[in-house]
């Protein structure tokens, strides 16, 4: 009997990690998770984004990437495309936090069943 041969076969590349979900794939999950909790918490961010480079571009800030010709509303909503990562981090983060306040997390208990997709 030969010790070094073994008959079991040589161990293969460990399985493949499933793919990381898309952006947008982690926000729907997060849809069915909290509701229109999500969405509110989105709009809001994404108002306060838009209104904020508004201001900035109104009182004198240029960004490079606008036309000239373009509009103070059309730069700002621009600008907020361009930082649309970080504000979709900044839903995912705030999201589930103020679903822990306790009359939001009322509202989703009893809720939930009516926003399964």
């Amino acid at each position: 009997m030969n010790p070094s041969v073994s008959d079991t076969p040589p161990p293969t590349e460990a399985a493949a990690k499933p793919a990381k979900p898309s952006l947008m794939a982690r926000f729907k999950n997060l849809m069915l998770e909290f509701g229109p909790l999500a969405l509110v918490v989105n709009y809001v961010i994404f108002g306060l984004v838009i209104v904020g480079f508004y201001a900035a571009i109104e009182f004198g800030f240029q960004p490079s990437s606008t036309g000239e010709k373009a509009g103070s509303w059309a730069a700002a909503y621009a600008a907020s495309q361009v930082v649309k990562p970080l504000r979709l981090a900044a839903v995912f983060v705030l999201t589930p936090l103020i679903a822990r306040i306790p009359p939001v997390a009322r509202f989703i208990e009893r809720n939930k069943h009516k926003w399964s997709f």
